[in-house]
């Protein structure tokens, strides 16, 4: 089914000088949840208790001084992205058929995406072309690659923030005060973004409404704290068990400063150019063998024939050669080019939830129930409504059970394969903290017949995860204070 979508008349131009400073596709989504969202507000304040509709307040302050209201935009045209996905599948390009089907696709990630994708295609389909379409669905979920959130901070300390996931196409509008003390509060205005068609255009655009599942929700400085608190302790589902600790200060490894590695660059380029300085010209003359040695270059008469350059220093050229080695290293280092996929990579915003006031960092043990297979994350901070940690995959156990084992053994072996985790914490209807989000991977293409790894690539959720605190059926938590696990 074609879902029609209002196209909205307020151009970016005609914004607020402090709404232009959003990103345009943002300060559309948002804006639309936002004014859609009149009467569920009014609703959701008038059930609050009093100290809470202080927060609803303090919210609405926010957002009027954000100009939120201002925020209504254009929606955000798909067309290239959805195009390409209708390409590399071999669909007809501007049928309806092929907007439906690619509007499917939208709603899942990960294997099941691949199969969806791989159903359409057809069983003649490569392996190779399917993950290429799969990797275009999981672009045109991001509007290409846009920006998933931004910040804005109000004179007071107050703070209006957008977040948005489009693997899981939720979007949610905050306004909010970090703090220690109890002048700490958050507001959530829930949201969900779909490929819809523009009524107007035609054209597939990506728009945003509120989230019917979710309601507005208002949290004081106590329940920022408790929420931090029971975050820690054991979970479980249906396929994992995850046990959630308090982090070491650091991971054990030495990153050095960009000063220092900058003064190593200037050593091994004084080396080399005095290296390069310490050289002769060498002359032979053909008749008597006789050798003349230059220190600069001087051209010589007939019959003296030039043999070239010679390097002074013994092994000379070994050491060129290895210091332009270490030169290069160093560059990588400073470019962050010799680390990991997982840190070169931020598909969870892993550096923004560090880089928060509130952040503390975590240990993360996760188990697969039917492995059982366990690994951790080491690396993993929580800020209060975020849950994330990246990795390397060490154990074949750990990733995509369809592989060929000879290709996760290369993958482990060679390729440093990332795993990433991105949590959201919450509250359910009844008050009880839930967890919510996905373990991200890479798609991995490999030769079937040479069994060898060509590529890996975009970054995407695998295995949605949902954790309850308290829950009933299938999926239940066991909570437990922090102080429960050394």
């Amino acid at each position: 089914m074609t879902v029609l979508a209002v196209g909205l008349g307020v151009a970016l131009a005609a914004l607020p000088a402090r709404a232009e400073r959003v990103p345009a596709h943002l300060a559309g989504l948002a804006g639309q949840v936002y004014d859609a969202s009149g009467d569920t507000l009014k609703a959701a304040r008038k059930a609050a208790s009093p100290e809470k509709q202080a927060i609803f307040d303090k919210a609405m302050n926010a957002f009027k001084r954000a100009q939120v209201g201002s925020w209504g935009g254009k929606p955000v045209d798909l067309s290239k992205p959805v195009a390409e996905v209708a390409r590399l599948m071999k669909l007809t390009p501007g049928d309806e058929t092929t907007f439906d089907i690619i509007s499917e696709l939208t709603k899942v990630t990960g294997d099941p995406l691949v199969e969806m994708v791989k159903s359409h295609m057809g069983e003649d389909a490569s392996r190779d072309a399917v993950l290429a379409a799969a990797a275009a669905v999981e672009q045109l979920k991001a509007a290409g690659g846009l920006e998933t959130g931004h910040e804005i901070a109000l004179e007071d300390g107050d703070m209006v923030r957008i977040d948005w996931s489009p693997q899981t196409a939720e979007l949610v509008l905050q306004a909010l005060r970090e703090s220690d003390g109890d002048d700490a509060y958050e507001f959530s205005l829930p949201g969900k973004t779909e490929v819809v068609r523009d009524a107007e255009t035609g054209a597939p655009t990506l728009m945003a409404a509120p989230d019917e599942s979710a309601v507005p929700r208002a949290f004081t400085a106590r329940e920022i704290r408790d929420r931090i608190a029971s975050i820690f302790g054991l979970w479980e589902n249906e396929k994992f068990r995850m046990k959630i600790t308090g982090g070491s200060a650091d991971d054990g490894r030495v990153r050095r400063s960009p000063a220092m590695i900058e003064a190593d660059m200037t050593r091994v380029r004084e080396e080399l150019d005095e290296l390069g300085s310490a050289k002769e010209f060498v002359w032979e003359h053909p008749e008597t063998a006789e050798i003349i040695r230059q220190e600069r270059f001087r051209r010589l008469d007939e019959p003296w024939e030039y043999k070239g350059e010679r390097q002074i220093v013994p092994d000379g050229d070994a050491r060129k050669v290895a210091l332009e080695r270490e030169l290069k290293t160093l560059e990588d280092e400073m470019t962050g080019k010799n680390l990991p996929t997982s840190e070169r990579l931020d598909p969870v915003a892993f550096n923004a939830v560090k880089a928060s006031g509130q952040a503390r960092r975590l240990t993360i043990d996760f188990t697969e129930k039917d492995g059982p297979c366990s690994y951790v994350f080491t690396d993993a901070y929580f800020d209060g409504r975020r849950v994330v940690a990246r990795g390397t995959h060490k154990e074949p156990c750990s990733m995509n059970k369809s592989l060929p084992p000879a290709i996760s053994n290369e993958l482990i072996a060679s390729w440093s394969p990332p795993r990433w985790l991105l949590l959201r914490a919450s509250y359910d209807a009844d008050g009880a903290l839930a967890l919510d989000g996905a373990l991200w991977g890479m798609y991995v293409a490999y030769d079937p017949t040479a069994m060898s790894v060509n590529r890996i690539f975009d970054p995407h959720a695998s295995d949605a995860l949902s954790f309850r605190d308290g829950g009933g059926g299938e999926l239940v938590a066991l909570g437990a204070a922090e102080t429960a696990w050394p």
